[in-house]
């Protein structure tokens, strides 16, 4: 994704010619990264936003380069970016004069070492560069892969609307003269006040745009429209939002300069000033839908797939009764702009208005897959015991990306590693020996064949597992303290707790809880294999172990009999306790290890998670034929879901094995659930009753799918009918016709029930 829904996309490369060229002059000029990042934004700002489109009701749209400033993949890249495969292309194959093809060439030589990622990889320490020696997990067999960003910056939106834009000003300013007359970091906060200068003038050449607009306006509705909106960017520069319209225009405008992708509690940002203009007579129930209807395109139009989280609901929020109202508003919104984005999350609890669960399932029924429900019973209980955090701060959690948990402005938990658990499986096998390539990878160990018991070879497979674990930790770390070194990110740091107070940057000692996460993949497939592994070369002998090596090396080629015996080993997802025992012990030993990382390497938190996307089908092309009896190159299972087609014995047993894992040692985990509409249609209640009843029982999330019985099949077969079929794909929705062929086939696989 990341294409950036515009009407008129950019026809050319000149303004990362112009961004490469700041870049270039503000690195002679000055020695503080925070006075080059500072003119990088004025490089970058207003040159890559794009007209306000007809259906707009707040200003801002943008199409991030192919060179550029950003935070994370999808805000164009990493820090300073550059795509190089698109640079390349359109070297070699768009039309230009010479002096523009002389420019590009320049600027591709000059961003090829100094792109953040190459800083990063470049000084890799060499403790974990054995381990970690490729992030190019989607073309090479990698047991574990690090992963460059800085994921999930959730900022003070609330305070951010409160004190506005002349409020913030006169707080950095405070702290700037703190700085002049203790010897503080008296750049940081000067460029600070010139980043926050160029927001106003952000909002003046909106402002001026509407202006425009409005004069050329085909009704009298539009003209009114566009001169609401430019009023209200008038009026930001000037006070804090004292209106919803005001309030979401700061908020959309600051987020996408900052760059953001995450938009936060909506219900209570905006939630008092929804029911101040709704009370006074402001706005009508049916415009402040529309409102936020425009502000959720505005959030698609980013393309950021797997991002792009509004959440409401559940507790933790400061004015809970106005938050409600405004709950209602941005569930029936969600309900209408059938989009991927945002991913529109509901956190519930006991004290959730009925009339907001009844709009939800409402939503989830028509098809929408949101809201995703998470279950602040669960949850808020959970987070206390696995962060070690009390239950006002656990309130504050925020599920980002795909769901990995953080705290609401006050801590960073970027998932910076992905580790394979089933890859790391195959190589404990074998002792080490990856049979793709014949590389020797991680710890060279006795392999399954000399193994005398199922508990010496899970000792040598954790051996393998913690070899990684341990190296992502560390990379974690170092990742945090090179980006800080570089980046600033002060449109971030001015609204994350404790930056200002310290008087430094987000990553450089500013942000009051650093944490990392590290995504696994492949435990369900892991957990079914160790079934297959305990119960037929130790427990029945029925197949010895170098004929389970030599009928996984031919992907069961020739070898049908020794494939049924795997496949008929019980499989997870069907509440059978030989093998969910399995997966939990598994669950519960990575949850423990990587928890551990956190105080060796120097974090306040390190903890697992397990909320797979698409990645589950990519990482499974570079894994050969397993003991599950899942054949080479096939997808893993999603997340702590059943492997597709394998939970056979109906719902309640397949939530059943899913209720089993817990949730208070990890920072995220999901599950996908599909029902078809046909069962909806014909036991609604009966499938409500269910819902409630499984998260009665302890479950903490689920992220439901309604399709129609032969919807996705035939999706597969004529694309061109339904283009507005969106599922659930992992950690994200997205409509099913744009998803890989792999990927398409996979959730197609899965059971619906």
């Amino acid at each position: 994704m990341n294409n950036f829904k515009v009407r008129t996309p950019r026809g050319d490369l000149r303004f990362e010619i112009g961004f490469t060229a700041a870049h270039r002059e503000a690195q002679r000029k000055h020695g503080h990264p925070a006075r080059i990042e500072a003119a990088c934004l004025r490089a970058q700002f207003p040159a890559i936003f794009h007209p306000i489109q007809d259906e707009d009701l707040i200003a801002g749209r943008i199409q991030m380069g192919l060179v550029g400033l950003g935070i994370q993949h999808q805000t164009g890249g990493f820090g300073f970016y550059m795509n190089e495969e698109k640079v390349v292309a359109e070297l070699e194959f768009r039309a230009g004069d010479a002096k523009y093809r002389e420019e590009l060439q320049d600027m591709l030589t000059y961003w090829k070492g100094r792109n953040t990622n190459a800083l990063v990889l470049r000084n890799m320490p060499k403790q974990i560069s054995g381990a970690l020696f490729s992030d190019n997990w989607r073309s090479l067999p990698l047991p574990a892969s690090p992963i460059l960003r800085m994921a999930g910056a959730y900022i003070d939106f609330d305070k951010l609307i409160r004190i506005g834009i002349p409020g913030l000003e006169a707080e950095v300013d405070l702290y700037r003269k703190r700085a002049a007359s203790d010897g503080g970091d008296l750049e940081l906060l000067e460029s600070m006040l010139d980043v926050l200068a160029l927001l106003k003038e952000a909002c003046a050449f909106y402002s001026a745009q509407a202006r425009g607009l409005a004069a050329g306006a085909g009704t009298d509705e539009r003209k009114r429209q566009l001169h609401s909106m430019a009023a209200a960017l008038d009026a930001i520069c000037l006070r804090p939002p004292s209106s919803m319209l005001e309030g979401l225009q700061l908020v959309w405008l600051y987020g996408i300069m900052a760059p953001l992708i995450e938009y936060g509690r909506l219900d209570e940002y905006i939630g008092d000033l929804y029911v101040h203009d709704l009370d006074a007579g402001l706005i009508s129930q049916e415009e402040a839908v529309e409102l936020v209807a425009s502000f959720f395109r505005l959030i698609d139009h980013l393309d950021c797939e797997t991002d792009g989280r509004v959440i409401v609901g559940g507790y933790g929020r400061r004015n809970p009764a106005n938050a409600d109202r405004a709950c209602l508003v941005a569930i029936e919104a969600c309900r209408r702009v059938k989009e991927v984005l945002p991913q529109f999350t509901l956190r519930f609890s006991k004290a959730t208005p009925l009339e907001v669960w009844a709009a939800a399932m409402r939503c989830i029924e028509e098809g929408r897959t949101y809201p995703l429900l998470y279950n602040d019973e669960v949850l808020v209980p959970g987070v206390m015991r696995a962060f070690g955090v009390d239950r006002a701060r656990a309130e504050t959690y925020m599920p980002l990306g795909c769901g990995e948990i953080e705290f609401d402005h006050h801590s960073f938990g970027t998932p910076s590693g992905s580790m394979n658990t089933l890859k790391i499986l195959e190589l404990a096998m074998r002792g080490g020996f990856e049979p793709m390539t014949a590389w020797r990878l991680g710890p060279e160990t006795k392999p399954l064949a000399d193994c005398s018991s199922f508990d010496e070879f899970l000792g040598i497979y954790r051996e393998h597992l913690a070899f990684y674990i341990e190296a992502q930790a560390v990379f974690e770390k170092y990742e945090y303290e090179i980006t800080g070194k570089i980046h600033p990110f002060m449109m971030v740091t001015m609204l994350y707790d404790g930056c200002l107070e310290k008087g430094k940057a987000v990553f450089n000692g500013g942000c009051a809880y650093l944490g990392g996460t590290l995504e696994l993949y492949g435990n369900v497939n892991a957990a079914n294999s160790l079934a297959a592994i305990k119960k037929l070369v130790f427990e029945d002998g029925s197949l010895g172990a170098a004929r389970l090596l030599e009928a996984m090396d031919a992907n069961f080629v020739g070898f049908e009999r020794e494939r049924k015996l795997l496949l008929d080993v019980p499989k997870y997802g069907n509440d059978l306790d030989y093998v969910d025992s399995i997966f939990v012990d598994l669950h519960d030993w990575l949850c423990s290890t990587i928890r551990s990382q956190g105080p060796k390497v120097g974090l306040d938190s390190y903890l697992a998670v397990t909320i797979n996307n698409a990645q589950n089908t990519t990482l499974g092309r570079w894994v050969g034929a397993t003991p599950d009896g899942r054949k080479a190159g096939a997808p893993m299972a999603n997340a702590n879901n059943p492997a597709p087609g394998s939970d056979t014995r109906g719902i309640t047993a397949m939530l059943n094995s899913i209720l089993k894992p817990s949730h208070d040692n990890h920072a995220g985990m999901v599950s996908n659930i599909r029902f078809t509409k046909e069962t909806f249609a014909s036991g609604r209640d009966r499938i409500l009753a269910l819902i409630r009843n499984y998260f009665e029982r302890g479950a903490a999330h689920a992220m439901i799918t309604v399709v129609g019985r032969d919807d996705l099949r035939n999706a597969m077969l004529r694309p061109q009918d339904y283009r507005d079929l969106i599922i659930r794909v992992g950690g994200f929705s997205a409509r099913f016709v744009d998803l890989k062929k792999d990927v398409q086939q996979e959730i197609y696989d899965r059971i619906s029930y």
